[in-house]
Parts: C-alpha cells; sequence; structure tokens
C-alpha cells in the first residue's frame, strides 16, 4: 500500500500549515485592509473632503506604555527565573518527584510578579492624571486672570 493515512502522518502538515500559512495570512489581509483604508482616504482628499483622523492603535503606545510594558516583561522573565530556582530546590530537599514543584514555582511567582507590576502602573496612572489636573487646573487659573 503506496498511502500510509495514520494520524501521525498528518502532524507535519498541520505543523507547517499552522506555523507558517496562517501567520503569512493574517499579515497578508492586514495589508489589504490598511490598503482599503489608505484608497479610501486618498479618494476622500481627491475629492475635496478631510478624511478623518486615523485610529490609534494599542502599538502607537506613548513611552509611558512602552517603559510599563517593558517593566511587565523584566518582572515576568525575573518571575520565571525565581520559580525555576525555588521549584528545583524545593524538589531536590523534599524529594518530590516530577515537574510540580518547578511549574508551581514559575506560577507562583508569575502571579506574584503581576500583581507588582499592576500596583506599579496604578501608582503610575495616578500619577500621571493628578499632574494632568494639575496643569488643568493652573490652565483655568490663567485664563481667568486675563
Amino acid at each position: 500500500m503506496l498511502l500510509n493515512l495514520d494520524v501521525a502522518s498528518f502532524i507535519p502538515f498541520f505543523a507547517i500549515f499552522f506555523v507558517f500559512i496562517i501567520p503569512i495570512m493574517a499579515i497578508y489581509f492586514h495589508y489589504q485592509q490598511k490598503k482599503r483604508q489608505m484608497d479610501e482616504r486618498k479618494l476622500m482628499i481627491e475629492k475635496g473632503l478631510t478624511p478623518p483622523p486615523l485610529p490609534v492603535h494599542e502599538n502607537n503606545y506613548q513611552w509611558t506604555g512602552q517603559k510599563n510594558q517593558n517593566l511587565g516583561k523584566g518582572l515576568n522573565m525575573i518571575a520565571i527565573a525565581l520559580g525555576l530556582l525555588v521549584g528545583y530546590l524545593l524538589s531536590k530537599y523534599l524529594s518530590i518527584r516530577g515537574p510540580f514543584c518547578i511549574i508551581g514555582g514559575i506560577l507562583f511567582f508569575l502571579g506574584l510578579a503581576n500583581v507588582i507590576n499592576a500596583m506599579i502602573t496604578k501608582k503610575e496612572s495616578s500619577n500621571e492624571n493628578n499632574d494632568e489636573t494639575n496643569i488643568r487646573q493652573s490652565q483655568i487659573e490663567n485664563h481667568d486672570t486675563i
């Protein structure tokens, strides 16, 4: 028999499909949508209309967003390293077999890192809101005196 149609023979096909084809299709359709938006804007400008501003996506973040994102990534990396270390030491000294201590340590420290990250970003955002409120108040006061 030339064709062996068992389940194991389809694994490489699906792996290649999901790893390469689907991301390529997603990128292609994303750029097609962008092209349609730009063509629509071009037609509006040719007709003399003012096109609406481009939508702001999550990828267009300001410096504070990038700083918070880098802080979160750094905390997650530290948490994974601590989880590996503590989990390995627990499994070695408590004679627990299997990856349970290591996985538990990683999950514990990742959760702790996310809580710390949330507290830090909440504190920074409240400070930024207070600064904006103070600036607005000073603008209102300066406008009243003029």
